[in-house]
């Protein structure tokens, strides 16, 4: 009964913290898109002068 107790528990954090990772990605989504942007729109710069 003990490993099941402590198997539903590692579970279970391993959830929240999966959770808690996309919550925070999510609050923070415009600044990541902002940053991606600019990080790939240089690249593409150098992609079509490379054509």
């Amino acid at each position: 009964m003990i490993d099941m107790s402590v198997t539903l528990i590692a579970f279970l954090g391993f959830v929240a913290v999966i959770l808690a990772i996309c919550g925070i990605t999510y609050l923070n989504a415009d600044k990541l898109e902002a940053f991606l942007n600019r990080k790939f729109k240089a690249r593409r710069q150098v992609d079509k002068n490379s054509r």
